[in-house]
């Protein structure tokens, strides 16, 4: 995505400044707010988390996820029977992810985008289950990342 353009989806906007930044924060908002996860207020993304459910779609286009944030949405989504992440749809195009980022043993019951999301630490796939199409078209690594024991059924 570039900087000169804004993203194609109702967007944060967080930090913007018109002569450095026109369009601030690219993350989408989340359903019912203005705001991405990265930049709602603790009690708001409290509730939002509170909400998920195991098989939950998610959208998170153009969200910065630090390490506790990815952590937070990951537990919202654990299966109880299995204790591993359970998601439905999942929409991470152009997000950034900061420090490790593991979705171990998680399976992802529909369509996965991560066409530009950019890695920034390590990246870990292990014993992934993908039931549908996974994207990581223009996706960028910034450290190792991999993908040992996925499954595409």
């Amino acid at each position: 995505m570039s900087t000169s353009e804004p993203p194609s989806w109702p967007h944060c906007a967080h930090g913007a400044d018109p002569a450095a930044d026109p369009f601030g924060c690219p993350g989408i908002h989340v359903p019912g707010h203005t705001a991405c996860l990265a930049h709602l207020n603790d009690a708001d993304r409290d509730a939002y988390l509170a909400g998920l459910t195991p098989g939950a779609s998610i959208d998170h286009r153009g969200t910065t996820f630090t390490d506790p944030l990815l952590t937070a949405l990951l537990n919202a989504l654990r299966a109880p029977a299995t204790g591993h992440p359970h998601l439905g749809n999942a929409w991470f195009e152009s997000a950034t992810f900061q420090g490790y980022v593991g979705f171990e043993s998680a399976t992802f019951q529909g369509y996965v985008g991560f066409e530009s999301a950019t890695f920034q630490g390590d990246a870990q796939f292990e014993s992934v289950t993908f039931q549908d199409a996974v994207w990581f078209e223009s996706a960028t690594f910034e450290s190792d990342a991999w993908f040992r024991g996925c499954v595409m059924s």
